[in-house]
């Protein structure tokens, strides 16, 4: 079994120091913590579909960044504030997954750490 390694990217913002690592590689399984829109302002829109778009370029980027690829993400969790607006979601993820799509999970939540934000993506990979 090999050592877990922590991921990041310059182009996704760090998490909190200490508290988590934005993605984790191990045994050839990328574990990527949940990412958001938001950044020291805030999330640059108040649209569901940007932030997921957001959201989930940040998740395959860290993906790429641990040596994966895009296709290779078999698993999402998608957590949003208004579940009314999943399709807001689904169109962010029809445009970002094609043939084999992850397997999903949907829920809603109360709120994120920036009420501002209104979706969080999770995922898993296999290299």
């Amino acid at each position: 079994m090999s050592e877990p390694v922590a991921i990041s990217s310059a182009e996704v913002p760090g998490p909190v120091p200490g508290l988590f690592s934005n993605a984790v590689v191990c045994d050839g399984i990328v574990y990527v913590s949940g990412q958001h829109a938001g950044g020291p302002d805030g999330p640059a829109s108040d649209s569901m579909y940007e932030q997921a778009r957001e959201a989930l370029r940040r998740v395959v980027t860290l993906v790429e960044a641990a040596g994966g690829r895009r296709d290779r993400i078999v698993k999402i969790t998608v957590l949003v504030t208004d579940m009314s607006r999943k399709d807001e979601v689904g169109r962010a993820r029809r445009e970002t997954f094609t043939g084999t799509v992850p397997a999903a999970t949907m829920m809603e939540v109360s709120a994120f750490i920036d009420p501002r934000l209104l979706v969080e993506i999770e995922a898993v990979a296999h290299l």
